[in-house]
């Protein structure tokens, strides 16, 4: 006999039991490389023509950015050299000016020793020493030959420079020469500022290193104008 009680209707509680939805997976592309297979002597040859030719573009794209770079570097060095060239030129100039008023101080120098020796108590003029010099700058040279654009250059070019700055070099070393000289002058008055205390022997010391230095100068100055025209041929083959 049927139970006539009827069935409880239940309810599904959302919170206990939450509805799932079906996920949907991602699409994954996977990429294969083409695996052709050689089936005859004319696709072997295009595959091996294939390779040749993207190694020689790429063989040709580094040799041109190579090139590029050279002849920046290049143009670059040949800037740097003449303006550097300019500016020394400029100094040199300056340096003769300072020469000649050092050879003039020293030409007084020994006409008022000579006066003080002939005359030890008469009134004259203090003795004066002093020198200037700027030395020529080889930077732009030397940065030339360490990045290696001396190589890049004509032949007789770099011979031109290397000429230039060897006589520049040959310059400062006899512009320390006549510096070292010209501070030795005055070492008998080391002690005294009055020459006409000076024994004879030391006051001739004092006129032979006054000679001395205007003989240094004489020097100095024709080395100088040997470097001076190198300098102007230098800009002129710019």
């Amino acid at each position: 006999m049927p139970d006539p009680t009827p069935n409880p209707v239940t309810h599904a509680d959302p919170a206990a039991d939450p509805i799932t939805l079906p996920q949907t997976e991602a699409a994954i592309l996977d990429v294969h490389p083409p695996h052709e297979s050689v089936h005859s002597w004319r696709d072997f040859f295009i595959h091996i023509a294939t390779i040749v030719i993207g190694l020689l573009i790429a063989i040709g794209l580094e040799q041109t950015v190579e090139s590029l770079h050279h002849r920046h570097l290049l143009q670059q060095a040949r800037e740097n050299l003449h303006e550097e060239i300019q500016e020394n030129q400029q100094l040199l100039a300056m340096d003769r000016k300072y020469l000649e008023s050092n050879r003039q101080t020293m030409l007084q120098n020994i006409a008022i020793l000579r006066q003080i020796k002939a005359n030890p108590k008469q009134a004259h003029i203090p003795l004066q020493f002093p020198w200037q010099w700027s030395s020529p700058s080889a930077a732009a040279w030397n940065t030339a030959r360490d990045t290696g654009a001396l190589a890049l250059m004509p032949y007789e070019q770099v011979q031109g420079y290397s000429l230039l700055y060897g006589q520049q070099g040959r310059v400062n070393e006899q512009a320390n020469i006549y510096i070292q000289n010209q501070n030795h002058v005055a070492v008998p008055l080391v002690g005294t500022n009055d020459a006409s205390t000076l024994s004879p022997m030391q006051i001739d010391d004092l006129i032979r290193g006054c000679a001395t230095s205007d003989t240094d100068i004489s020097l100095l100055e024709n080395f100088m104008n040997s470097l001076d025209r190198n300098y102007t041929s230098a800009l002129n083959n710019h």
